[in-house]
Protein backbone atom coordinates (compact mmCIF):
# COMPACT_ATOMS: atom_id res chain seq x y z
CA UNK A 1 0.00 0.00 0.00
CA UNK A 2 1.53 3.41 -0.94
CA UNK A 3 1.47 5.92 2.28
CA UNK A 4 2.13 9.05 2.16
CA UNK A 5 3.03 11.86 4.98
CA UNK A 6 -0.06 13.07 6.64
CA UNK A 7 -2.09 10.52 5.29
CA UNK A 8 -4.79 8.97 7.83
CA UNK A 9 -5.06 5.21 7.82
CA UNK A 10 -6.80 2.73 9.88
CA UNK A 11 -4.31 0.50 12.31
CA UNK A 12 -4.78 -2.36 14.17
CA UNK A 13 -1.82 -2.51 17.19
CA UNK A 14 -1.28 -5.87 18.60
CA UNK A 15 -2.97 -9.14 18.47
CA UNK A 16 -6.22 -8.17 19.80
CA UNK A 17 -5.64 -4.13 19.63
CA UNK A 18 -8.87 -2.21 18.53
CA UNK A 19 -8.30 -0.18 14.80
CA UNK A 20 -7.81 3.29 15.33
CA UNK A 21 -6.59 5.97 13.13
CA UNK A 22 -2.94 7.19 12.90
CA UNK A 23 -1.09 9.88 10.85
CA UNK A 24 1.63 8.96 8.85
CA UNK A 25 4.09 11.37 9.33
CA UNK A 26 7.42 9.75 7.95
CA UNK A 27 8.84 11.02 4.73
CA UNK A 28 7.82 10.23 1.55
CA UNK A 29 11.34 9.96 0.24
CA UNK A 30 11.25 6.56 2.35
CA UNK A 31 8.81 4.62 0.32
CA UNK A 32 8.09 1.43 0.87
CA UNK A 33 11.56 0.57 1.63
CA UNK A 34 10.62 0.09 5.21
CA UNK A 35 8.41 -2.84 6.78
CA UNK A 36 7.50 -0.38 9.41
CA UNK A 37 6.05 3.72 9.18
CA UNK A 38 6.40 6.36 11.30
CA UNK A 39 3.01 7.69 12.66
CA UNK A 40 1.36 9.30 15.31
CA UNK A 41 -1.89 8.47 16.59
CA UNK A 42 -5.10 10.07 16.48
CA UNK A 43 -7.62 10.38 19.31
CA UNK A 44 -11.33 11.99 20.26
CA UNK A 45 -10.48 12.12 23.86
CA UNK A 46 -9.53 15.99 23.76
CA UNK A 47 -6.59 17.57 26.56
CA UNK A 48 -6.39 21.02 26.60
CA UNK A 49 -4.96 22.50 23.43
CA UNK A 50 -1.08 21.24 24.03
CA UNK A 51 1.23 22.41 21.41
CA UNK A 52 2.23 18.86 20.81
CA UNK A 53 -1.47 17.67 20.45
CA UNK A 54 -3.01 19.90 17.28
CA UNK A 55 -6.59 19.52 16.62
CA UNK A 56 -8.14 18.24 13.62
CA UNK A 57 -11.89 19.09 13.17
CA UNK A 58 -13.90 16.34 11.37
CA UNK A 59 -14.25 16.77 7.63
CA UNK A 60 -14.79 14.50 4.37
CA UNK A 61 -10.93 14.90 3.23
CA UNK A 62 -9.28 13.61 6.46
CA UNK A 63 -12.59 11.03 7.20
CA UNK A 64 -12.54 11.38 10.54
CA UNK A 65 -16.04 11.53 12.42
CA UNK A 66 -15.26 13.85 15.12
CA UNK A 67 -12.86 16.40 16.47
CA UNK A 68 -9.59 14.84 17.28
CA UNK A 69 -5.86 15.81 18.53
CA UNK A 70 -2.81 14.15 16.73
CA UNK A 71 -0.74 12.57 19.71
CA UNK A 72 2.45 12.99 18.68
CA UNK A 73 3.92 12.92 21.88
CA UNK A 74 3.03 8.84 20.96
CA UNK A 75 4.82 8.67 17.69
CA UNK A 76 5.52 5.05 17.12
CA UNK A 77 6.50 3.16 14.19
CA UNK A 78 3.63 0.64 12.56
CA UNK A 79 3.86 -1.85 11.30
CA UNK A 80 2.76 -2.10 7.48
CA UNK A 81 1.00 -5.05 7.71
CA UNK A 82 -1.09 -3.80 10.18
CA UNK A 83 -2.31 -0.76 8.46
CA UNK A 84 -5.59 -1.41 6.92
CA UNK A 85 -6.78 1.34 4.61
CA UNK A 86 -6.64 4.97 4.46
CA UNK A 87 -9.50 6.86 5.40
CA UNK A 88 -8.53 10.38 3.99
CA UNK A 89 -5.37 13.26 4.39
CA UNK A 90 -4.53 16.45 6.62
CA UNK A 91 -4.50 19.48 4.92
CA UNK A 92 -2.09 22.33 4.46
CA UNK A 93 -2.88 24.26 7.51
CA UNK A 94 -3.24 21.20 9.40
CA UNK A 95 0.03 19.29 8.13
CA UNK A 96 2.10 22.61 8.58
CA UNK A 97 0.67 22.58 12.53
CA UNK A 98 1.40 18.98 12.26
CA UNK A 99 5.40 19.29 11.89
CA UNK A 100 5.83 22.30 14.58
CA UNK A 101 4.21 19.72 17.26
CA UNK A 102 6.54 17.28 16.15
CA UNK A 103 9.76 19.53 16.53
CA UNK A 104 8.64 20.23 19.75
CA UNK A 105 7.32 16.60 21.09
CA UNK A 106 11.08 15.94 19.55
CA UNK A 107 13.11 18.98 21.28
CA UNK A 108 14.04 20.56 17.65
CA UNK A 109 12.09 23.81 18.80
CA UNK A 110 13.28 27.31 18.31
Amino acid sequence: MALTRGDIVIVTQGELGRPRPVVIVQANQLGEATTTVLACPVTSLLTERLPIRPQVDADTGNGLRVTSQIMTDKLFAARRDRIRRTIGTLDAATLERLDRALLVALGHAL
